[in-house]
């Protein structure tokens, strides 16, 4: 064989496991299970969290880059508000690749007069991101 063959094999080989490196991605640290799965699991387990006003428990859930910017305390103090959350299920995701979107069903208590005795509930959409083979929320800084 000669040089030009070796090196085209090699790079073929090489692109061949960088793309199934890249298909694996999504299930990684979590064996074969869905990235779906996954997710939703991560999620509702934040949100149980968060529902319990446990924030410390709910702040490893962010993506490393915010949690760098962002203490724990300033964290909880963004999360506070008049609403006392009642429950959280986390309903469905949708990924992509190293994405995906959360819909999360939020049952609450407005804290203000006139309200307390009232439950609401409402849909929201979260962001899960994938990296170094963990899926974290994203929050905009």
């Amino acid at each position: 064989m000669n040089a030009n063959h070796l090196l085209r094999r090699l790079r073929a080989i090489t692109l061949g496991a960088a793309i199934a490196v890249a298909a694996g991605c999504a299930s990684i640290g979590a064996g074969s299970r869905p990235a779906e799965q996954v997710v939703l699991e991560r999620a509702q387990a934040r949100w149980n969290a968060l529902v319990e006003r446990n924030f410390e428990a709910a702040y490893p859930f962010l993506t490393p880059g915010y949690r760098a910017v962002v203490p724990v305390g300033t964290y909880r103090r963004q999360s506070t508000g008049p609403a006392q959350w009642e429950g959280a299920k986390a309903q469905s995701a949708k990924c992509e690749a190293a994405r995906c979107v959360v819909t999360v069903e939020i049952t609450f208590r407005i804290g203000l007069p006139g309200h307390a005795d009232r439950v609401s509930s409402t849909y929201v959409d979260e962001i899960w991101v994938l990296e170094d083979g963990q899926w974290y929320k994203f929050e905009a800084l």
